[in-house]
């Protein structure tokens, strides 16, 4: 089998250009001996082996920072896939990182439990044996315990260096923001910035990455909207909603990381990752609400400023209270700032094209699957007054409805 899709690729890669769903599936058949193409100059001998896919070693140990967020589960999966040993640390309850086992076979993923973002020392074990460092941690709030500057620029500093000085470790992976930039008004825009400046510097070989906003089944901004526009009165809309970004799915992201593992000419460089379409967040909207069959827009276009003065308070209490429920970052004065600037991929910079990868778009397909199972009423329905209308006379009665004569 892997022989036939070594033979076959290159020719399902031209059959299926331009049509992403099938590219995928040339991905994973392509995939299935990826694990003998890892650019690692310390793997031992005799270590790499196996018929391919998951039941195979490839002689890459990951440790994977943040595994089990939201894009971790993917980057997990997608290097288990080619038979790369992961290594977990993480502070969650147990139960969530407990999925992340099935995705390698016997022994391949490794959980540490206890790990903490302060805990240097138990950082230096996690990576001790791993010639794979990848970081995913990152946090859309701040919160009593946690300053952004303490996620996304001490933490990747700390990291980097102990990356550095750890002899095994060969290739580091970073993950930031397209946004990121020194003079944002974001306050988290600029400390991941001031975080990539660090890991640049200290670990000079290491591959950076900064995604355009990230779509999947549980992501923040698609499900964010999605609660907005079914159980909001309206959805405000700031400044018009006219900020553009290049949305990209998460497995697209994920075959990303694991393909720059593959060449020795991803070391040092940053790739900027955005999807095939460039919206703005009004299209964004209007599209959840059609696939929602919503046919009433409630969106409220509202100022910056008003935005920003309406969320002070929520914003006061999440840097003195415990974490609450219902944490919608979009509810924040910074993400205000952080829409100020367009989300695109800057031109001349490297991206999926540079990995071999076409990313699929997020407007058609899966993608949107998420949007259609919570229309209301079922998959084939949707907005409720049309649902309503559509009801027979004896369940109307039934339930109280007004029946027209």
């Amino acid at each position: 089998m892997a022989r036939f899709a070594n033979l076959a690729a290159p020719f399902l890669q031209q059959l299926t250009a331009g049509h992403a769903a099938a590219a995928v599936a040339c991905s994973v058949l392509s995939g299935l001996r990826q694990y003998s193409h890892l650019a690692l100059n310390n793997v031992r001998p005799g270590v790499v082996g196996g018929p391919g896919n998951r039941s195979s070693v490839s002689g890459g140990v990951a440790t994977v920072f943040g595994a089990t967020g939201f894009v971790g589960k993917y980057v997990v999966n997608e290097l288990a896939r080619r038979g790369t040993q992961v290594v977990v640390p993480y502070r969650s309850l147990e139960e969530k990182a407990m999925t992340l086992k099935q995705m390698g076979d016997l022994g391949q993923i490794v959980l540490l439990k206890g790990w903490h973002l302060n805990d240097d020392d138990m950082t230096r074990q996690a990576i001790s044996r791993s010639n794979i460092v990848v970081n995913l941690i990152g946090s859309t709030l701040e919160t009593r315990n946690f300053s952004f500057d303490d996620v996304h620029a001490a933490w990747p500093a700390r990291l980097a260096a102990m990356a550095k000085e750890t002899p095994k470790v060969e290739r580091l992976l970073h993950f930031s923001d397209v946004g990121a930039a020194a003079d944002h008004a974001s306050a988290r825009m600029r400390s991941k910035a001031v975080g990539d400046a660090a890991v640049r510097e200290t670990f000079p070989d290491a591959t950076i990455f900064k995604p355009a906003p990230i779509i999947g089944d549980e992501d923040d901004l698609l499900n964010n909207l999605l609660f907005q526009v079914k159980f909001n009165a309206s959805v405000w809309m700031v400044d018009d909603g006219v900020q553009r970004f290049q949305p990209h799915h998460v497995t697209d992201v994920a075959r990303a990381a694991a393909a720059s593992l593959e060449s020795h000419e991803a070391k040092g460089k940053d790739y900027c990752l955005g999807g095939p379409e460039t919206i703005t967040m009004r299209d964004y909207v209007s599209l959840i609400q059609e696939c929602l069959h919503i046919l009433e827009d409630t969106t409220m276009y509202v100022p910056a400023a008003l935005a920003k003065a309406a969320y002070a308070p929520g914003d006061m209490l999440r840097r003195k209270l415990p974490p609450m429920p219902g944490r919608n970052y979009m509810y924040s004065g910074d993400y205000i700032d952080e829409i100020s600037r367009d989300k695109v991929v800057p031109e001349g910079s490297l991206g999926y094209a540079d990995l071999g990868i076409l990313p699929m778009k997020v407007t058609e397909g899966f993608p949107i699957e998420a949007i259609r199972y919570q229309r209301t009423g079922g998959y084939s329905f949707g907005d409720s007054k049309a649902l309503a209308k559509s009801l027979p006379a004896s369940v109307k009665r039934y339930f109280g409805m007004q029946v027209p004569q």
